[in-house]
């Protein structure tokens, strides 16, 4: 069997993401241009008019990750999207004489020339493609024409995957809905939690190899992680006072139910084997568990803690902590820093994830500022 063929059977079958098919479709591209040392996909997000890494091949095993720009502070890419054009730079050196920390990225890891495509779902811009080599003038008309070809393949292929997170996404929106008129704790709660998980996210993501991907996962379905108590009563979830023993088992199934839940989401759209089933049920099945072993439902220990499931925990135990419950004030932030870090010492919640909040203060402060009840 021809490499090319094999690499297509790939993308049928192998269960990595956008990622792993990103690569997959690099492997063909290089078994004709061998030259072309990187794809990238990078996500835009008009709302905050963010364009953030998402995906990558990388020949050399460095991927740019963790980058975040505003597009209207990258007038070479803003020119693309308004005229929805493709762009050929024969050789980055000399082209950019102001560098954005893209281009030093680039310039940095001897990346020479590249072809850069914007993606649109209708008339909104979603993503730029980006294919680069190491040698200059690697992106003539004969190469341009076959990407192309490729570009259309990667669009569809993000596209169809936005399709299926975004079904998601509008099925979690549903069912939080519900979570914020039965929960009276709730306010702004999910929303701080996204934000935190992300910059939690972000903050162990060398330490613990976490991609561009599962961070956007992470902070898309933060928001999920008390699903389940849509199925509690309402005299057990509103009751104002402590639980007694039969109240608190009662409590502890949302999380079972919330399972239930994601997993009939998952079931629905074919999604069982994808990353993006795996960070949900992360979230929704381990964000109560405790690496001392006295969390719920497994009693799992630390080590046994997906890093995802921990991460939802300490955004979820900080925004408790720093807001104000019915039947408590809001902490200050540095007394609740002290807890978390307790918590740490008594070994119930990860030190990294602790820690990368704290080093966070400014993203941190605002996060509670700007999403304020």
């Amino acid at each position: 069997m021809s490499q090319p063929l094999r690499h297509l059977q790939q993308i049928e079958v192998r269960k990595s993401g956008l990622g792993g098919r990103l690569r997959s479709l690099h492997g063909i591209i290089q078994s004709r241009f061998p030259r072309i040392s990187r794809v990238a996909l990078a996500l835009y997000d008009p709302v905050s008019d963010t364009l953030r890494t998402f995906a990558s091949s990388n020949e050399d095993g460095v991927a740019l990750q963790r980058y975040e720009a505003r597009l209207h502070e990258v007038p070479s890419l803003l020119k693309l999207r308004d005229a929805r054009e493709a762009r050929v730079v024969s050789d980055i050196a000399q082209s950019f004489a102001n560098d954005s920390a893209h281009t030093a990225w680039l310039r940095g890891r001897e990346y020479r020339s590249s072809y850069t495509l914007p993606i649109f779902h209708g008339e909104a811009l979603v993503a730029f493609l980006f294919f680069d080599a190491k040698e200059p003038d690697v992106f003539q008309p004969e190469v341009t024409v076959f990407l192309d070809v490729f570009a259309d393949i990667v669009t569809q292929l993000y596209l169809l995957r936005l399709a299926a997170v975004n079904t998601l996404v509008g099925a979690v929106d549903i069912a939080t809905g519900f979570a914020r008129i039965r929960d009276v704790e709730t306010g702004r709660h999910l929303e701080r939690m996204a934000a935190y998980a992300r910059l939690i996210a972000q903050g162990v993501a060398e330490r613990h190899g976490l991609s561009d991907e599962t961070i956007e996962y992470i902070h898309l379905f933060a928001p999920l992680h008390d699903i389940g108590k849509v199925g509690i009563p309402d005299r057990t979830l509103l009751k104002p006072g402590p639980l007694d023993a039969d109240e608190w088992a009662v409590m502890k199934r949302h999380v079972d139910i919330g399972l239930d839940l994601v997993n009939h989401m998952i079931d629905d759209l074919g999604l069982q084997a994808d990353p993006v089933a795996r960070v949900m049920r992360e979230v929704v099945g381990g964000h109560h568990e405790r690496g001392d072993g006295s969390g719920y439902p497994l009693g799992l220990r630390l080590a046994e803690i997906p890093v995802v499931s921990r991460v939802v925990a300490v955004a979820d135990v900080y925004d408790a902590l720093t807001t104000v419950r019915p039947y408590k004030r809001a902490l200050p932030d540095a007394r609740a820093l002290d807890l978390l870090r307790e918590d740490v010492q008594a070994g119930r919640l990860d030190a990294d994830c602790v820690e990368a909040l704290v080093r966070a203060e400014a993203g941190r402060l605002g996060i509670h500022r700007t999403l304020a009840d």
